[in-house]
């Protein structure tokens, strides 16, 4: 298997889609974003491995820790930075980028990441 980025899609004027990434090696970039200071709400799966998203404000820096992510499957509100196949994640915020890595030796695959603009927030 080899390291394929995700590819972005435009789905409409207020959605973006990064999809079907798919890593080899820990700290592998699944998914590198364009601009995305135009959204604010962000969706991420996988079907196998682990991921971290890390964001930059800039256009240039990364945060050097993982963001925390809701598991919008969880019973409880705790935050992961760390997710878990299978599982859909939300986060909020205004970013210039986000990276999304492999975490792990397992590979990641059909890393999906949705970028959509919610009016008022």
């Amino acid at each position: 298997m080899a390291l394929v980025p995700a590819v972005a899609t435009q789905v409409s004027e207020n959605v973006m889609h990064y999809k079907d990434g798919t890593g080899v090696s820990d700290n592998d970039i699944v998914v590198q974003t364009g601009d995305v200071s135009r959204y604010n709400q962000f969706l991420l799966s996988s079907t196998a491995g682990a991921l971290d998203v890390d964001v930059s404000l800039n256009g240039t820096d990364y945060t050097t820790a993982p963001l925390s992510l809701t598991d919008l499957g969880a019973t409880t509100s705790d935050p992961v930075i760390v997710t878990a196949a299978n599982r859909m994640y939300g986060f909020v915020g205004s970013f210039a980028l986000i990276r999304v890595r492999q975490n792990g030796a397992t590979a990641a695959t059909k890393v999906n990441l949705r970028c959509t603009s919610v009016q008022g927030n």
